[in-house]
Formats: C-alpha cells, sequence, structure tokens
C-alpha cells in the first residue's frame, strides 16, 4: 500500500500543482479584469463562458479519453498502437478545436447574442471572445500536451509548463491592462500567450525524447478515433456541464438580480475554477494508474487507487470549505471593492460552495469509471449531474423558495447525482465486464 501511494503522489501532486496554479492564473486574470477595466468586463468574461469552456470540453474530451486507451494499450505492452491513439487523439484536438475558434473569431457578437449577453455587455463579450478564441489551439495544446506528458512518465514538466503559462499570463495581464490599457482584449491575449509558452516547453519532451510519445503523422484508424471519442466521453460532460449550467445561471441571474448578480457569479466562477481544480488534478492523477493496471489485469491495484482518490478529494474539499467560510469576503474583496458585491456574493458563495464537497466524490467516480473504458456508466453520472439534476433544480427553485434557490440548485444537483451512484452501486450493483474483463465497482462505503 506504501508503494502504491508513493506512485499516487508521483502522479497526483505535480497534477494537482499544475492545475491548481492555472486555475489560479484564471482567478489573477479575473482581479486584473476587476480592477483594471471593471465589473461589466466580470460580467462580459462570465457570459463568454459557455464557449471557452466548450473547446476546453472537446479538448478534455480526446485528451483523457486518448490518455485511458493509450495507457490500457501500454500496460497491455503494446507502445507503438498506444503511441498511434496519441498522435490520433492530436488529429482530432487540432480538427476539431480548430473549427470552433474560427466560428468564434468571425462571428464574435452573433455568439454573444446567443449567450444571452445584454445590449450593455454585447460588445465586451464579442471583444473577448475574438481575442481569446484566436489562441485556441494554444488553449488546446497546452491541455492536451500537459496530460499525455505527464502519462508519459514526465509528470514534472507538465506542472512546470502549466507553472510557466501562468506566469508569463499574470506578467502580461498587468502589462495590457494596467500599463497599455487593452482592457478585456489584453486580457484575453494575456491568456492566449501564456498557454502558447506551455506549448512550446512541452515540446521540448519530444525534441529530447524523454519518454516512449513520438511526434510523426499518425495512421488515422476510424474505429481507434471512435474509441478515444467514447473513452472520453465522460470527461467531455463534465467539463461542458458547468458551461451549460453557467448559461442557465446567467439567465435566471439577469432576469431575477441583474448585472451586478452575474458580476457577483462570476466571482464565485473564479473561486470554483480552483476547487475544481484540485478534484480534477487528484482525478487526472489516478487517471494513468486506473488505466495502466487496469490494462494489466491488476484490478485489485485498480480498486485501491480509486479508494485513495476518493478519500484525498473527500478530505482536501471540506478543508477549503472551512477556509471560503471564515475567510471568504476578503477573498471576493481581492476581485472588487464594492460593498454590495462582496456582500451578494459571500452569501451566495457560502451556499453554492457546499456542494464543492459532494462534487469531490462525484468527479472521481466519473474519473474510475472513464479509465476503465466504462463510458456507460460514466456517461449516466456525467449527464445526469450537468445536464440533468442542475438545469432542473436552477429552473424550478427559483420559482418555489425565491433568489436563495438559485445558489441551493447546484447542492441539490450533485446530492441526486450522489444518490443515483448510491443507487448503481448498492441496488443495481454495477459490474464492469468490457472484453470479458470483470473488475467490482468501487463504492463510498468501502473508501
Amino acid at each position: 500500500m506504501k508503494s502504491l501511494w508513493k506512485e499516487f503522489m508521483k502522479y497526483a501532486v505535480p497534477s494537482v500543482i499544475g492545475m491548481m496554479v492555472s486555475a489560479l492564473y484564471i482567478v489573477v486574470d479575473g482581479i486584473f479584469v476587476g480592477r483594471g477595466v471593471g465589473a461589466s468586463a466580470l460580467a462580459s468574461i462570465n457570459v463568454a463562458l459557455p464557449i471557452t469552456t466548450l473547446m476546453i470540453a472537446i479538448t478534455m474530451m480526446i485528451t483523457m479519453g486518448g490518455a485511458a486507451v493509450m495507457s490500457i494499450k501500454f500496460g497491455e505492452n503494446k507502445h507503438e498502437e498506444g503511441n498511434n491513439i496519441f498522435l490520433q487523439s492530436l488529429f482530432l484536438i487540432v480538427a476539431i478545436t480548430g473549427v470552433v475558434s474560427i466560428i468564434s473569431v468571425i462571428f464574435p457578437e452573433q455568439l454573444a447574442r446567443m449567450l444571452g449577453a445584454s445590449d450593455e455587455l454585447v460588445k465586451g463579450t464579442a471583444e473577448y471572445l475574438r481575442y481569446y478564441m484566436m489562441f485556441g489551439l494554444g488553449f488546446s495544446g497546452s491541455l492536451a500536451l500537459s496530460a499525455f506528458v505527464r502519462n508519459d512518465g514526465n509528470p514534472n514538466l507538465a506542472m512546470i509548463s502549466l507553472i510557466l503559462g501562468a506566469v508569463t499570463n499574470i506578467v502580461l495581464d498587468y502589462t495590457f491592462i494596467f500599463i497599455l490599457n487593452l482592457g478585456i482584449m489584453g486580457a484575453a491575449v494575456a491568456s492566449g500567450l501564456g498557454q502558447l509558452s506551455s506549448v512550446f516547453l512541452l515540446l521540448t519532451h519530444f525534441v529530447r525524447k524523454r519518454g516512449n510519445l513520438k511526434l510523426y503523422i499518425p495512421k488515422l484508424k476510424k474505429h481507434e478515433m471512435m474509441r478515444i471519442i467514447r473513452a472520453g466521453t465522460p470527461e467531455f460532460i463534465v467539463q461542458v456541464s458547468p458551461a451549460i449550467s453557467v448559461f442557465a445561471f446567467n439567465q435566471v441571474i439577469i432576469k431575477r438580480i441583474g448585472e451586478m448578480g452575474v458580476a457577483g457569479f462570476s466571482i464565485i466562477g473564479y473561486i470554483s475554477a480552483v476547487l475544481l481544480a484540485l478534484f480534477i488534478g487528484i482525478s487526472q492523477g489516478i487517471q494513468p494508474l486506473l488505466s495502466y493496471n487496469y490494462g494489466k489485469g491488476d484490478y485489485e491495484k485498480v480498486n485501491k487507487v480509486f479508494k485513495i482518490g476518493l478519500k484525498t478529494n473527500f478530505t482536501a474539499s471540506l478543508s477549503i470549505y472551512g477556509i471560503l467560510f471564515l475567510f471568504g469576503e476578503k477573498i471576493i474583496s481581492i476581485f472588487n471593492r464594492d460593498a454590495t458585491l462582496i456582500k451578494l456574493t459571500y452569501d451566495a458563495m457560502i451556499i453554492y460552495g457546499f456542494s464543492f464537497v459532494i462534487a469531490s466524490i462525484n468527479i472521481v467516480n466519473v474519473t474510475y469509471h472513464q479509465s476503465t473504458e466504462n463510458s456507460k456508466i460514466a456517461n449516466i453520472i456525467s449527464t445526469s449531474r450537468g445536464m440533468i439534476f442542475t438545469i432542473l433544480a436552477i429552473i424550478i427553485l427559483p420559482l418555489i423558495i425565491g433568489d436563495i434557490g438559485i445558489w441551493i440548485s447546484i447542492i441539490l444537483g450533485e446530492i441526486c447525482t450522489l444518490a443515483l451512484i448510491m443507487y448503481l452501486t448498492y441496488v443495481k450493483k454495477v459490474d464492469i465486464k468490457p472484453n470479458n474483463k470483470e473488475i467490482a465497482v468501487c463504492n463510498i462505503k468501502s473508501a
């Protein structure tokens, strides 16, 4: 167990640090925008979030699907096939996210109005979308290469690349917003250049031949690309769900609270990004171990890794929620000093933030099923969590209990998801049996 814990730490610690640093630079981006441009700019970025999240979701779907299949191939000692999976994943990412980026750059105003931007926010939202998505392939490349480099036995380089991107973005944010007065455009360009710096550093892994993966023209195989997408679909749902939720929340908040409410929700989004980064970082840390040992047929170790991830995520979520409860107002004041906005945001965040205690459990469960190619169960959990339970709650609860229902809805969505997991575990007693391989579903109680 001690050696397994050491393996977990080898992958999880760099993954968590990298994800946390990435999330923190998003937060710093929000601080610079809030302080240097204003609350309306924060609201504009929040309205644009569904598009930027969609691009990230597509990237992570292909990346995590490809990483899972690649690690299974490596566990089966099929290294050449695993390398081709990696290359096909890169091909899919460039093709699909490239199209999304082009559409966003050409039609930003139309997209802004589709996202529900008010007349006051359309200009800022469109400007942010245009310049942010000019660097779309940079964002996708950074996310994808960091995951594959980590799975190729170089988690430290993956971590350092994310730190480099964060530092570059912070320096450029300050320069573009406060010195050059480029406003929301400066924030978007700074983010893009930060991601490009990560890509260039990650490419050194292949130039210096530090692992098993190599870059060359892939052999495109339809059934393998479909396998990558199937394996990654749960991750797509996990990633795109916040965009759908943000869209739904924005519509309700604009109607019930107004622009101030959207600005407050934007700040909550920045803080939530850090929490999610922690949970996703731990989940990404256990993914290579889950997939590799699954490929080897060591199902006992797979279950042990799952339990480690579950306990780690849950413990971390309780600690962070305590910090938010005690120091939330001070954290919020970093973004904006408006007393009304701070109070509105803190009152909402204390309710909304509790959902992440439950989400920490749900996210690890999705990763577990995804990493062992049990996409059906992972899809059921992910879809129910992000696209059914929360959306229904945000529509219904405010009508019944007023504005407080907006913030409680996310908690209800996570509770319903956890109940679904318990149902599948205890009532249905789901087993994973792909390709005649059998592995028992771990449950929360056994952890």
